[in-house]
Protein backbone atom coordinates (compact mmCIF):
# COMPACT_ATOMS: atom_id res chain seq x y z
CA UNK A 1 0.00 0.00 0.00
CA UNK A 2 1.35 3.16 -1.33
CA UNK A 3 2.21 5.54 1.48
CA UNK A 4 0.28 9.07 1.44
CA UNK A 5 2.13 12.26 2.17
CA UNK A 6 0.80 15.32 4.24
CA UNK A 7 1.85 18.18 3.84
CA UNK A 8 1.76 21.27 6.52
CA UNK A 9 2.58 24.52 5.85
CA UNK A 10 3.73 27.23 8.71
CA UNK A 11 2.69 30.63 8.36
CA UNK A 12 5.30 32.61 10.12
CA UNK A 13 3.48 36.27 10.36
CA UNK A 14 6.07 39.22 10.77
CA UNK A 15 5.66 41.74 14.33
CA UNK A 16 3.87 44.48 11.54
CA UNK A 17 1.74 41.79 9.82
CA UNK A 18 0.57 40.84 13.68
CA UNK A 19 -0.21 44.20 13.84
CA UNK A 20 -2.22 44.28 10.89
CA UNK A 21 -3.92 40.58 10.96
CA UNK A 22 -5.13 40.55 14.55
CA UNK A 23 -7.67 42.10 16.34
CA UNK A 24 -6.47 42.67 19.77
CA UNK A 25 -9.14 44.30 21.18
CA UNK A 26 -11.26 42.33 23.84
CA UNK A 27 -14.68 43.50 22.96
CA UNK A 28 -16.60 40.56 24.39
CA UNK A 29 -15.15 41.83 28.15
CA UNK A 30 -16.14 45.61 27.84
CA UNK A 31 -18.37 47.00 30.28
CA UNK A 32 -21.83 47.99 29.60
CA UNK A 33 -22.44 51.41 30.54
CA UNK A 34 -26.24 51.55 32.18
CA UNK A 35 -28.25 54.15 32.20
CA UNK A 36 -30.39 55.10 35.55
CA UNK A 37 -33.80 54.92 33.29
CA UNK A 38 -32.43 51.43 33.06
CA UNK A 39 -31.89 50.44 36.50
CA UNK A 40 -35.35 51.82 37.92
CA UNK A 41 -36.90 49.90 34.78
CA UNK A 42 -35.36 46.29 35.67
CA UNK A 43 -36.30 46.95 39.67
CA UNK A 44 -39.74 47.87 38.45
CA UNK A 45 -40.06 44.46 36.14
CA UNK A 46 -38.69 42.85 38.97
CA UNK A 47 -40.88 44.23 42.44
CA UNK A 48 -42.76 41.70 42.93
CA UNK A 49 -40.25 38.69 42.44
CA UNK A 50 -37.82 40.34 44.94
CA UNK A 51 -38.23 38.87 48.43
CA UNK A 52 -39.05 41.31 51.38
CA UNK A 53 -36.09 40.38 53.56
CA UNK A 54 -32.57 39.13 53.14
CA UNK A 55 -29.81 39.80 51.61
CA UNK A 56 -31.16 40.85 48.43
CA UNK A 57 -34.20 42.16 49.11
CA UNK A 58 -36.39 44.87 49.47
CA UNK A 59 -35.07 45.77 52.84
CA UNK A 60 -31.62 45.69 51.72
CA UNK A 61 -32.25 47.81 49.30
CA UNK A 62 -34.02 50.31 51.73
CA UNK A 63 -31.41 49.95 54.35
CA UNK A 64 -28.05 50.93 51.81
CA UNK A 65 -30.55 53.84 50.44
CA UNK A 66 -30.51 54.82 53.76
CA UNK A 67 -27.03 54.50 54.71
CA UNK A 68 -26.22 57.03 51.96
CA UNK A 69 -29.12 59.29 51.62
CA UNK A 70 -30.47 59.12 55.06
CA UNK A 71 -33.73 58.79 56.36
CA UNK A 72 -37.16 61.04 54.73
CA UNK A 73 -37.90 63.60 56.27
CA UNK A 74 -41.47 62.96 58.24
CA UNK A 75 -43.87 64.96 56.04
CA UNK A 76 -45.98 65.71 59.23
CA UNK A 77 -43.07 67.46 61.24
CA UNK A 78 -43.21 70.15 58.72
CA UNK A 79 -47.15 70.66 59.50
CA UNK A 80 -45.87 70.39 62.99
CA UNK A 81 -43.44 73.20 62.79
CA UNK A 82 -45.83 75.18 60.53
CA UNK A 83 -48.52 75.11 63.36
CA UNK A 84 -45.93 75.41 66.03
CA UNK A 85 -45.32 78.70 64.18
CA UNK A 86 -48.90 80.03 63.78
CA UNK A 87 -49.31 79.40 67.52
CA UNK A 88 -46.19 81.62 68.25
CA UNK A 89 -47.49 84.10 65.78
CA UNK A 90 -51.20 84.52 67.42
CA UNK A 91 -49.53 84.32 70.87
CA UNK A 92 -47.68 87.39 70.10
CA UNK A 93 -50.74 88.88 68.00
CA UNK A 94 -53.01 88.12 71.60
CA UNK A 95 -49.89 89.58 74.25
CA UNK A 96 -49.73 92.65 71.73
CA UNK A 97 -53.10 93.96 73.00
CA UNK A 98 -53.54 96.77 75.02
CA UNK A 99 -54.88 95.76 78.60
CA UNK A 100 -56.88 97.70 81.07
CA UNK A 101 -57.09 97.35 84.78
CA UNK A 102 -60.79 97.45 85.80
CA UNK A 103 -60.96 100.75 87.91
CA UNK A 104 -57.60 102.59 86.78
CA UNK A 105 -57.16 103.79 83.53
CA UNK A 106 -54.11 103.57 81.62
CA UNK A 107 -51.74 106.26 81.35
CA UNK A 108 -52.35 107.25 84.97
CA UNK A 109 -50.19 107.78 87.88
CA UNK A 110 -50.12 106.22 91.08
CA UNK A 111 -48.03 107.21 94.18
CA UNK A 112 -47.55 105.12 97.78
CA UNK A 113 -49.48 107.23 100.04
CA UNK A 114 -46.63 106.32 102.59
CA UNK A 115 -44.09 107.09 100.45
CA UNK A 116 -43.81 109.90 97.50
CA UNK A 117 -40.76 108.93 95.99
CA UNK A 118 -42.99 105.61 94.66
CA UNK A 119 -44.38 106.58 91.53
CA UNK A 120 -46.03 104.37 89.24
CA UNK A 121 -47.48 104.95 85.44
CA UNK A 122 -50.26 102.43 84.59
CA UNK A 123 -49.88 100.94 81.27
CA UNK A 124 -51.66 98.07 79.76
CA UNK A 125 -53.15 97.82 82.66
CA UNK A 126 -49.81 97.16 84.94
CA UNK A 127 -48.00 99.13 86.70
CA UNK A 128 -44.67 100.28 86.03
CA UNK A 129 -42.00 102.04 88.85
CA UNK A 130 -41.14 105.09 87.69
CA UNK A 131 -37.63 105.84 88.08
CA UNK A 132 -36.54 108.93 87.04
CA UNK A 133 -37.40 112.33 87.44
CA UNK A 134 -37.28 113.49 83.68
CA UNK A 135 -39.09 110.36 83.19
CA UNK A 136 -42.17 111.22 85.16
CA UNK A 137 -42.51 114.80 83.79
CA UNK A 138 -42.45 113.57 80.56
CA UNK A 139 -45.44 111.51 81.19
CA UNK A 140 -46.99 114.49 82.72
CA UNK A 141 -46.47 116.91 79.05
CA UNK A 142 -47.66 113.57 77.49
CA UNK A 143 -51.02 113.62 79.31
CA UNK A 144 -51.57 117.56 78.91
CA UNK A 145 -50.97 118.16 83.08
CA UNK A 146 -47.47 119.78 82.95
CA UNK A 147 -48.78 122.09 84.85
CA UNK A 148 -50.71 120.65 87.41
CA UNK A 149 -49.51 120.21 90.92
CA UNK A 150 -48.43 116.57 91.43
CA UNK A 151 -50.67 116.27 94.21
CA UNK A 152 -53.45 116.90 91.66
CA UNK A 153 -52.24 114.89 88.94
CA UNK A 154 -50.91 111.49 91.06
CA UNK A 155 -53.78 108.84 92.63
CA UNK A 156 -52.93 108.09 96.01
CA UNK A 157 -52.82 104.56 96.87
CA UNK A 158 -51.91 102.57 99.80
CA UNK A 159 -49.26 99.89 99.89
CA UNK A 160 -51.84 96.82 99.82
CA UNK A 161 -54.07 98.22 96.69
CA UNK A 162 -50.59 99.14 94.93
CA UNK A 163 -49.25 95.29 95.64
CA UNK A 164 -51.96 93.97 94.04
CA UNK A 165 -51.33 94.91 90.38
CA UNK A 166 -49.91 93.14 88.08
CA UNK A 167 -46.24 95.05 87.59
CA UNK A 168 -44.80 96.26 84.40
CA UNK A 169 -41.44 96.78 83.36
CA UNK A 170 -40.02 99.83 85.52
CA UNK A 171 -39.35 102.82 83.72
CA UNK A 172 -35.53 104.23 83.76
CA UNK A 173 -34.78 106.55 81.55
CA UNK A 174 -37.74 108.30 79.15
CA UNK A 175 -37.12 106.24 76.24
CA UNK A 176 -38.72 103.02 78.54
CA UNK A 177 -42.58 104.93 78.49
CA UNK A 178 -42.68 104.07 74.89
CA UNK A 179 -42.03 100.63 74.23
CA UNK A 180 -44.19 98.06 73.42
CA UNK A 181 -47.77 96.70 74.71
CA UNK A 182 -45.97 93.50 73.58
CA UNK A 183 -42.71 93.79 76.07
CA UNK A 184 -45.12 95.34 78.80
CA UNK A 185 -47.42 92.70 78.64
CA UNK A 186 -45.44 89.85 78.58
CA UNK A 187 -43.16 91.08 81.29
CA UNK A 188 -45.35 90.13 83.71
CA UNK A 189 -45.48 86.68 82.37
CA UNK A 190 -41.53 86.37 82.85
CA UNK A 191 -41.50 87.34 86.49
CA UNK A 192 -43.52 86.09 89.27
CA UNK A 193 -46.10 88.66 90.38
CA UNK A 194 -49.44 88.93 92.14
CA UNK A 195 -52.66 88.70 90.20
CA UNK A 196 -54.36 91.88 89.60
CA UNK A 197 -57.34 92.26 92.29
CA UNK A 198 -61.10 92.84 91.80
CA UNK A 199 -61.17 95.51 94.27
CA UNK A 200 -58.55 98.68 94.33
CA UNK A 201 -58.56 101.03 98.15
CA UNK A 202 -58.53 104.68 96.42
CA UNK A 203 -58.38 107.56 98.44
Amino acid sequence: MAKEQIFLNKKVYGIQSIKDSIDREFVEFSLKNFEINELFNIYNALFYDISLRGTKSHSSIVKESTKYAGYPRNPLLDEIENLEEQIVDIKEEIDSIEDEHPFIKNHSVIRNRNDEQLNYYIQSGRKRQINNDDAFKAIKTQTGKIKLPDSEFVILLNSQAIGGIVSGPPINTVEDISIDVLEINRFSMNNSDLPAPRNIHRN
